[in-house]
């Protein structure tokens, strides 16, 4: 049952997960006006291009089948980075922990002990994957904890540690017997994720991604751990004033970001990949922070934002093929996107001291 500070709480949220829901949908139309400013600019029909990125992905089998694909590690990420966020801390270091997962997960797939168990190495891989994530998240979380460490700087620096570390490990130590390229071995067919629409690359992880979220959404809203971890969030004085061990919660944010963002470097290889090479999961930590950002740390709103930004990215291949506008049109629209949201919340920031500075004067 929850308590009356609980419910206030959950009202709060409620409210502010509205008004900045509203920002959202204004950044996104604002983005998409500016944008068919640069698309005019170039020479291009901007209802034209937007009907191949936007609306076209979602009309094909194989269009959708690459939504569903992209979106899988986004959403996984995403709820990473909402578990970082509601702890109080921001995680950039999405990327490189999923880098570390997809090193946790070929490492148990390519193994003797992982092909004897056949099927069932998915299981151990995938929380392999989780496991070096949630180690690799836990370093940022226990430098800001306990030394006072930036997260910001930790985990970005902690990306080209990850990037790095993979591109030595696929040039030399697991880099396939044989092979002239730097990649590992393959994933055995076994244990592969088996595929969800027939023709196209979309999987069960599909379903993985959903229970991530569907914990994300249990975790905070009906349990003594995530109710104190938003209260930390939102207030770290007055968490500590209750009893809560501040510096315990803000560690565990970041395991736990580290943990799901790992996971989706598992469920990317099992699912997609199928073999450890460089650059694979670039892109994909700062896409699902938007993510995070775009859906107001609502579980709902973190798949809704995970399938606009793959159905963009699905769609982008397509714009340039049929209406001749670049694909970088979609990094410019993502950008404008959070400029704008980034501002928003500048600006309620600013607004809400003001507002606290003439009540104090009054």
């Amino acid at each position: 049952m929850k308590t009356e500070g609980s419910r206030r709480l959950d009202r709060t949220d409620l409210i502010s997960t509205l008004r900045t829901l509203g920002l959202v949908l204004t950044a996104i139309v604002l983005a998409l006006l500016i944008g068919a400013i640069f698309v005019s600019f170039v020479g291009k029909n901007p209802l034209e291009a937007y009907y191949y990125m936007i609306v076209r992905p979602y009309t094909t089998k194989l269009g959708f089948g690459e939504i569903i694909t992209k979106a899988i590690p986004l959403i996984i990420v995403g709820v990473g980075v909402a578990f970082a966020a509601v702890g109080g801390c921001n995680n950039l270091g999405g990327e490189g922990q999923m880098y570390v997962g997809t090193l946790g997960a070929i490492l148990v797939a390519t193994s003797s002990f992982g092909q004897s168990l056949g099927a069932f190495s998915i299981l151990f891989g995938l929380l392999a994957g989780a496991l070096f994530g949630a180690i690799w998240g836990g370093f940022a979380g226990f430098m800001k904890a306990y030394y006072g460490s930036n997260e910001l700087i930790v985990t970005i620096m902690l990306n080209y540690v990850a990037l790095q570390l993979i591109a030595y490990l696929v040039h030399g130590p697991i880099m396939e017997q044989g092979g002239v390229n730097p990649q590992s071995a393959e994933v055995p067919a076994v244990a592969r994720l088996p595929k969800l629409i027939s023709g196209t690359r979309a999987h069960v992880g599909l379903f993985i991604a959903l229970a991530c979220v569907a914990v994300y959404w249990f975790v905070c809203r009906y349990t003594q751990f995530g109710y104190n971890l938003r209260v930390v969030g939102k207030s770290p004085k007055a968490a500590q004033y209750a009893g809560c061990n501040v510096k315990r919660y803000r560690f565990l944010a970041m395991v736990l970001a580290g943990g799901f963002a790992g996971l989706a470097g598992a469920v990317e290889i099992y699912g997609v990949q199928y073999r450890l090479i460089e650059g694979i999961c670039e892109g994909m930590g700062i896409t699902g922070m938007v993510v995070a950002l775009i859906g107001c740390l609502n579980p709902l709103g973190l798949v809704a934002a995970s399938v606009m930004m793959a159905g963009l990215d699905a769609g982008a291949e397509k714009m340039q093929i049929s209406s001749g506008v670049p694909v970088t049109l979609v990094d410019i629209l993502q950008g404008i996107i959070v400029l704008f949201i980034l501002i928003s919340f500048s600006l309620k920031v600013v607004g809400a001291r003001q507002k606290k500075r003439g009540g104090k004067k009054a």
